[in-house]
């Protein structure tokens, strides 16, 4: 099947974009009319890359507190100047195909590499934090990686032979390997700009791909190619349904790694924001950055949200400054919903999408608050259609695969062997939904999730959705699984909380619970209590380690 339209052209998409840009701040000068000349100059030379962000904020507010992290707090002129000297250290390697691998924790050593590729003109990966070794180097050999910039703490997964790499710290941990004490560091680079000033960065850089790896659980992570482009059309959507503006203080939760994270920073700093970023999530330091830089707007994840509710006198911090909390990653339950809005107020916006697909759409503040199971409004400048087992669309309110297509799309696999899942333009997301009389996406679950019981479909994402509330349980897992007589059923794996309600918790009362909410093919067969689910650095859980 063909996208019933093709993707704009970049002149076309950029008009159309442009008064969104302008109304949002990002395309505003703030006054410095001496800016007002690089904005077309900089979005020809650098597109809408990290590069562009930090170097058109560096023009307009250089002295604006631009990020804050674990290691301390930059400028944007500190943070433009310091990336530039990244981009020519890149340069001088003397390497003509710049691939740059990235494994780093939120902060500096994840920014630094990501604006540098924009400045000097490279393909960036950005590599899972959680890979293992095997993981790793089938990354770099499959990808042709010849940078990489890891964190100290993950240095060990590499082997010693590894050949033709140029290893760069980028966090370096209190006390240092053995291994690791005779490698140069990001903080080495940006700490003497002197010994590569004469190096020539180009006018117009040769921009590479950005590089996301899926969030699988088995295998070699696929390598996800997407353009740097001038004029991302899902823009406006993002801008329009999520009230961004210039100058906010920015909480960014979600990993950078992911394409959440990624895209949100890009925005923030397009947006000349403060970013505030953690190596890791942890609650209630979360809650009193917060409180502390009255946060505007929180970019986060439904795993993050839900363990705020867990720290102890969250109630007692100040979070009356927020705007907006934006979420993406996993599917928000309706429970959740209800206690963002109880402890936060009406804020929560979300958005759906992918790997692949970066945004397919967006759901307002208002639109959650009316109906917390909508996945959002389609993107402007996106295709978005239900397509059944025989690849034909289907009407308003019939459950199918949901198909995607917009400029933001991947432009292959970094394998060329691995087919991309598609009908003509349009990608395959791997979940099932459908589109009702008003145009809203309703996400059922993931396509290859749903299991059939006595000829009845069940999403095992309706079994977890019903069990979230039930006192007593911190953390859930539902599947569809086989039984020894090959028939389907459904399997909870459940992690008590600490409470006198989790010590009561039992199989019965398990099945009991979700008897009295949904239909009888729906109860669990098996419920396990474990001490913990396995989850991937994203948050997502991993089935291959779950108790049988």
């Amino acid at each position: 099947m063909k996208a019933r339209r093709g993707v704009p052209s970049t002149l076309k998409a950029m008009v159309q974009l442009a008064p969104t840009l302008i109304s949002s701040g990002i395309l505003n000068v703030e006054g410095n009319s001496s800016a007002i000349f690089s904005i077309p100059q900089l979005l020809a030379r650098y597109r809408f890359t990290t590069a562009r962000e930090v170097e058109q904020a560096y023009r307009i507010c250089p002295n604006r507190i631009a990020l804050i992290d674990d290691d301390g707090t930059l400028t944007f002129s500190q943070l433009r100047n310091d990336s530039l000297t990244v981009a020519r250290h890149f340069a001088s390697l003397g390497i003509n195909d710049l691939r740059i691998g990235v494994m780093a924790r939120n902060g500096r050593a994840s920014i630094y590499p990501l604006a540098a590729k924009g400045y000097v003109g490279a393909s960036i990966y950005l590599l899972n934090i959680g890979s293992s070794p095997e993981q790793l180097v089938g990354c770099i050999k499959r990808d042709g990686i010849n940078v990489l910039v890891i964190d100290e703490e993950f240095v060990d997964r590499l082997p010693t032979d590894l050949t033709g790499l140029h290893v760069i710290v980028g966090h370096r941990e209190k006390v240092s390997s053995q291994r690791t004490a005779e490698l140069i560091t990001l903080d080495d680079i940006v700490r003497k700009p002197w010994e590569t000033a004469d190096i020539s960065l180009p006018t117009f850089p040769k921009h590479g791909s950005i590089v996301l790896m899926s969030s699988g659980t088995t295998g070699i992570p696929k390598g996800v190619m997407r353009k740097e482009l001038t004029a991302p059309t899902v823009l406006e959507s993002v801008l329009t349904q999520v009230p961004w503006r210039a100058n906010m203080t920015i909480q960014l939760t979600g990993s950078i790694f992911h394409t959440w994270g990624w895209a949100c920073l890009n925005i923030a700093f397009g947006l000349r924001c403060t970013v505030i970023t953690r190596r890791k999530f942890d609650p209630q330091e979360a809650l009193a950055d917060v409180q502390k830089h009255k946060i505007d707007a929180m970019i986060s994840s439904p795993i993050f949200l839900k363990q705020f509710f867990a720290v102890e006198g969250q109630e007692n911090y100040d979070c009356s400054s927020l705007k907006f909390i934006f979420s993406s990653g996993h599917s928000l339950s309706p429970w959740l919903v209800d206690a963002v809005h109880e402890r936060f107020g009406k804020i929560l916006c979300n958005l759906y999408g992918s790997t692949e697909i970066s945004a397919a759409a967006i759901a307002s503040m208002e639109e959650i608050a009316e109906n917390p199971a909508v996945a959002g409004k389609i993107c402007k400048g996106t295709q978005l259609v239900i397509l059944d087992d025989n690849d034909n669309p289907v009407g308003p309110g019939v459950p199918g695969r949901i198909f995607c297509h917009n400029n933001l799309s991947l432009t292959g696999y970094t394998d060329p062997n691995i087919p991309i899942p598609r009908v003509g333009d349009l990608v395959q997301i791997g979940d099932r939904g459908y589109i009702d009389e008003n145009n809203y996406l309703f996400v059922l679950g993931r396509a290859d999730d749903m299991i059939i019981v006595g000829g009845e479909n069940v999403y095992p994402r309706s079994v977890e959705e019903v069990l979230e509330p039930m006192a007593g349980i911190a953390d859930l897992y539902a599947s569809g699984v086989e039984d020894e007589d090959m028939f389907e059923r459904i399997a909870v794996w459940v992690v008590r909380s600490d409470s006198p309600e989790g010590a009561a918790l039992t199989e019965d009362s398990i099945r009991d619970w979700v008897k009295n909410n949904l239909a009888e093919h729906s109860i669990p067969r098996d419920v396990h209590f474990v001490d913990s689910l396995p989850r991937n650095a994203t948050g997502k859980v991993i089935p291959r380690m779950l108790k049988p």
